[in-house]
């Protein structure tokens, strides 16, 4: 789940900010593999998820996808991965993910600390960690560091730093609010790990510092 990696901003704003994917592998169990693929969707509709979706569906749940039309299709997938926003969320999702032992691959994505020490509160003991390392090069050319905070959150760049750079605009003028915005920017990322929840409170600290 590297694409859920770069996420980019300061660490209080990254705490609340998990991307949870169960993922089946080819040659080992992805084979008739829509029925765990349904169940785990339940138990992320059950802890307060905020978005997940579909690249062949081509939109996210905040952008209409509905959750019982989703779960029909899975029979046709092989992943599932969604967002939250709350620690507890993410508890929650893994301790009955641990239950029911579906026999999937679970990945979690959010800073890694406070990963670890879920799975712990969970009984569970990661065997694995991706890194990221951070950006090098010429950082000068990259947007801002506000609107990176913003488009780094589709880990495939579907976000454009324009339409963020647009949506803040408006936003500073009051002609969106902070969770309209949201929604606005989370559109493009069809995939549904842009957290909308946290985009919105992006947005407020940034309406808040212009007035």
């Amino acid at each position: 789940m590297s694409h859920s990696l770069h996420r980019f901003g300061k660490p209080e704003d990254l705490k609340n900010d998990f991307c949870i994917y169960s993922r089946a592998a080819k040659g080992i169990n992805r084979d008739d593999c829509g029925d765990k693929l349904r169940r785990t969707l339940e138990i992320y509709l059950k802890n307060d998820v905020v978005n997940f979706g579909s690249s062949h569906a081509g939109r996210n749940y905040l952008s209409g996808l509905k959750p019982d039309e989703y779960a029909k299709t899975l029979d046709n997938s092989y992943g599932i991965i969604a967002t939250f926003a709350d620690r507890n969320a993410v508890k929650g999702v893994l301790a009955q993910l641990k239950e029911v032992a579906l026999g999937i691959s679970v990945v979690v994505s959010g800073l890694i600390d406070e990963v670890k020490q879920i799975a712990y509160e969970v009984g569970l003991r990661p065997h694995t960690a991706l890194l990221s390392l951070g950006i090098y090069g010429k950082r000068s050319l990259l947007p801002a560091d506000d609107v990176l905070a913003v488009t780094t959150m589709c880990g495939h760049s579907l976000v454009s730093a324009a339409l963020a750079r647009e949506v803040i605009d408006k936003v500073k003028k009051g002609k969106l609010t902070p969770e309209q915005g949201a929604r606005t920017l989370a559109r493009p990322c069809p995939c549904g790990i842009f957290n909308t929840k946290r985009c919105a409170e992006l947005l407020e600290k940034q309406r808040s510092t212009a007035q």
